[in-house]
């Protein structure tokens, strides 16, 4: 167990990064049908938040890209909603573990869904994977869970 989450920094003009969150914008229409599918299978979103501290430290903006999981959708409302699961520390002050955030799809900087280990989306998490060496994949496999990457649609 780990005392904090497992975060990586990426420069936000990666352009692997770029990609990631491009690819994840096209395909909310994916992610929607993903998150009202019936059945087992934990939909998590990757949501942008400024970063207060190191924001005025620095005297620019800075975020932190953060994974919030158990995902639903209001159709009447036409918004989502996900739970924290891990906060780091900087963030305690606005944000716990177990709050329920609602955010809309242009809000989404990535999405992933677990099948049982089968993965779908998780664009951002496949170009961090990327850059890691070959034992490295697969710790970050483990600790994610998945067995299987769907093919990007």
């Amino acid at each position: 167990p780990q005392s904090e989450p497992l975060f990586v920094a990426v420069p936000n003009k990666e352009q692997d990064f770029l990609d990631a969150h491009a690819k994840a914008a096209e395909t909310m229409s994916e992610f929607k049908m993903h998150v009202l599918a019936p059945g087992s299978h934990l939909s998590s979103v990757k949501l942008k938040f400024r970063d207060p501290k190191r924001s005025e430290e620095l005297g620019e903006d800075r975020y932190a890209y953060i994974w919030l999981t158990d995902t639903h959708y209001d159709a009447d409302q036409d918004i989502y909603s996900a739970v924290f699961f891990e906060v780091p520390e900087a963030f305690h002050k606005w944000h716990q573990v177990g709050q329920r955030l609602s955010f809309e799809a242009e809000d989404v900087f990535d999405w992933m869904v677990d099948y049982d280990g089968l993965f779908h989306g998780g664009f951002s998490l496949r170009a961090v994977k990327k850059h890691l060496s070959e034992a490295d994949k697969a710790a970050h496999d483990e600790y994610l869970g998945v067995k299987e990457w769907a093919p990007i649609p």
